[in-house]
């Protein structure tokens, strides 16, 4: 009886494993979803600041608007002018979220389609005013801080090879090479100092209905393990780096480094 025992407890425990080290053969259409943490790329950054010249520039939004420029003047009491223009603006990490299509022709070569939504927002860009009554040396300046918020929607899809190179039943080392599309769209851009939260996003489009928004064309690579969690799950978790191109700053590519998972069902 206690052998018995024994030898069913000692199969549960195995049972997992047992599970875990199985391969199914994935040949033919597989589908997933993917989920990643993106370090985009600070090219189109550049966007949110504000600067001292063409149609998007804070003299333009604080002191020739009449109705921001009488506002900030009442809250501080003084008139002013701008003393420092934002500069060096970068993005935050961010989540990546998506779903993946994966054709096998065989046991190692995959055609994929990834399709992959993430909503950057920008960070460290700040500008600044100071009070024209303070004048003088240095220690009498009054300067007072203000910032600029952004947001956007990004939606890129790869359409690539997948290569893995088996090394045992477990575990797989793979590479990844895609074409890449990405349509990136602005939704909030703001300007905060004092009293005043201004959008500025009818600023940032010659169309004032619609948000500034762009396509970008590239490429993506990425490259990973791939291990079967049972025998209909199976885990794809990488690096990936992508380079695109979205024609807003003369040739510059935003390039865009990834942790991610992906999982086929």
């Amino acid at each position: 009886m206690r052998k018995h025992v024994a030898t069913t407890i000692l199969a549960s425990l195995l049972f997992p494993l047992t599970i875990w080290a199985q391969e199914s053969d994935r040949t033919g259409l597989n589908y997933g979803f993917h989920i990643g943490w993106q370090w985009a790329g600070n090219a189109e950054a550049k966007l949110y600041e504000v600067g001292s010249e063409g149609t998007l520039n804070l003299n333009t939004i604080l002191i020739g608007n009449t109705t921001n420029y009488t506002k900030l003047k009442e809250y501080f009491n003084d008139d002013f002018s701008l003393y420092e223009f934002p500069h060096d603006t970068k993005y935050k990490p961010t989540l990546s979220l998506g779903g993946t299509l994966q054709y096998y022709t065989c046991k190692t070569f995959a055609i994929y389609l990834n399709a992959i939504f993430l909503s950057p927002s920008i960070t460290h860009c700040s500008f600044s005013v100071k009070l024209n009554s303070k004048k003088g040396s240095l220690s009498d300046e009054v300067i007072e801080q203000g910032s600029i918020s952004g947001k956007e929607n990004r939606l890129q899809f790869e359409v690539g090879i997948h290569k893995s190179f088996p090394i045992d039943a477990q575990i797989t080392p793979f590479i990844e090479v895609a074409g890449a599309a990405s349509f990136m769209e602005m939704k909030t851009h703001e300007i905060s100092i004092g009293n005043l939260n201004q959008s500025v996003l009818h600023y940032s489009n010659d169309d004032a209905n619609s948000n500034f928004s762009k396509v970008g064309l590239g490429t993506s690579c990425a490259t990973g393990i791939q291990l079967p969690l049972a025998n209909k799950f199976y885990l794809y978790a990488g690096f990936s780096v992508s380079a695109i191109h979205y024609g807003i700053f003369d040739n510059a590519l935003s390039f865009a480094k990834a942790i991610d998972v992906k999982v086929l069902l």
